[in-house]
């Protein structure tokens, strides 16, 4: 019951990726763009919590070239009951995209002992997914993961699980403005839902650069699973810190 509760929590998120729960976390605070611009690297990193417990972490390094980007996404979630771990999961993908759409896709998971794995690739203007069990053209031309880093993925209403090779229709609405706590610092967001139908997600965004901030999820019996940075690619703009903690 909990290797499926949690899978379907995963399956609303899917669009993640990141490294083993018993990474490094910074545990001094968001760090800004310094460190990024220098190596011409975006590096998203975040704790992952089910409600106030972290359970792994995950993370999203962006390269881009002109009008090409290679994102590689890592993420580790460790489920521990008592002594012993009720629930494990890995997930390693790598993207490459141009001009916008996805170009190419290789992930492989690690759903608790359960082995799945995903390759695409565009071919002549249509996106073709091979997984373990069959391979299938889409027929699109221009398809994108749940690529959050990416503002533009906001005006999807298709995007393609990278864990599982499926095509899911999402409605993405913009919501209320609202204030979120980044490290202490109170931070103007703009605030999306992603309703799929798995789940609904809420997604921030900074406010003047639209630059991504944090996810978070309903999970069953009432328990949230959040996404808290801990590096972010960029600094804040002074109009988007309200207040220092």
């Amino acid at each position: 019951m909990l290797k499926q509760t949690l899978t379907v929590i995963l399956a609303i998120c899917l669009g993640l990726s990141a490294s083993p729960a018993t990474a490094n976390v910074d545990d001094a605070g968001t760090r800004g763009a310094a460190e990024a611009d220098q190596s011409g690297v975006r590096e998203w990193r975040f704790r992952v919590l089910l409600n106030e417990r972290e359970i792994g972490y995950h993370t999203f390094r962006v390269s881009e070239d002109g009008n090409r980007s290679r994102v590689e996404i890592d993420a580790e979630f460790n489920v521990r009951i008592l002594f012993f771990n009720a629930y494990r999961y890995t997930h390693r993908n790598e993207e490459l995209w141009q001009d916008g759409c996805l170009n190419r896709l290789d992930s492989v998971t690690d759903d608790n002992g359960e082995m799945l794995s995903v390759d695409g690739v565009s071919d002549r203007g249509n996106f073709i997914i091979n997984t373990e069990s069959a391979s299938r053209a889409t027929g699109l031309s221009c398809i994108r993961s749940f690529a959050y880093w990416n503002p533009a993925f906001l005006d999807s209403n298709r995007l393609l699980n990278a864990q599982t090779g499926q095509i899911v229709d999402v409605l993405i609405s913009r919501r209320a403005d609202e204030v979120i706590d980044i490290s202490g610092n109170a931070v103007a967001a703009l605030r999306y839902t992603l309703e799929m139908e798995d789940g609904t997600l809420s997604l921030w965004y900074s406010r003047d650069s639209h630059q991504w901030l944090a996810l978070e999820a309903p999970a069953p019996g009432g328990r949230v699973l959040r996404y808290e940075p801990v590096e972010l690619p960029f600094e804040l703009p002074a109009g988007d810190r309200l207040a220092q903690g």
